[in-house]
């Protein structure tokens, strides 16, 4: 399926890179968040983001222990405006990763399959000189992530969150 980046914690979840053509295995995952999309157009958003370098864009998968989906990140690598960040940086621009969608198959363990797929992002992130990761809109999704990075969160605005990551 995929290099590993083999991100695993205590709850038996694995993170690895989805590179497949195969978009069946996630299909569950990606019609819960495009629900009007066809197949077809949820296929070509796979192969736009899975045919980059993994240094501009990617797509994580969260298996648990019988190798089932049950999460999935995509991500972009990206200069925005230092501003946008409220830093007091000398560069006008800084380089970050950013969560472009982030996706569950379980209410009940979602809170621990977004820390566990974005700790890998941050991983991604920090061996690419990134200096703050982005999420979408926090939510109580979050509480994991927020308890445990809550020295590092910056809000941009109602709409996006931002970890620090130097």
């Amino acid at each position: 399926m995929s290099a590993h980046i083999e991100k695993s914690d205590f709850t038996g979840l694995k993170v690895v890179y989805y590179s497949s053509d195969n978009v069946y295995p996630i299909l569950p995952l990606l019609s819960e968040e495009f629900p009007h999309w066809t197949i077809d157009k949820i296929k070509n958003y796979v192969q736009l983001v899975i045919k980059k370098k993994r240094e501009v864009a990617g797509m994580l998968v969260a298996q648990n222990e019988s190798l089932y989906n049950v999460g999935l990140l995509i991500y972009t690598l990206q200069s925005v405006s230092s501003e946008n960040l409220h830093k007091n940086s000398k560069e006008e621009f800084t380089f970050g990763l950013v969560v472009e969608n982030i996706i569950c198959s379980s209410p009940i363990m979602k809170e621990q399959v977004f820390l566990t797929i974005v700790e890998a992002a941050m991983d991604i992130a920090k061996r690419n000189n990134c200096e703050f990761l982005e999420l979408p809109k926090f939510d109580e999704n979050y509480k994991l992530i927020e308890k445990k990075y809550k020295n590092q969160i910056i809000k941009i605005n109602s709409f996006r969150t931002a970890i620090d990551l130097v």
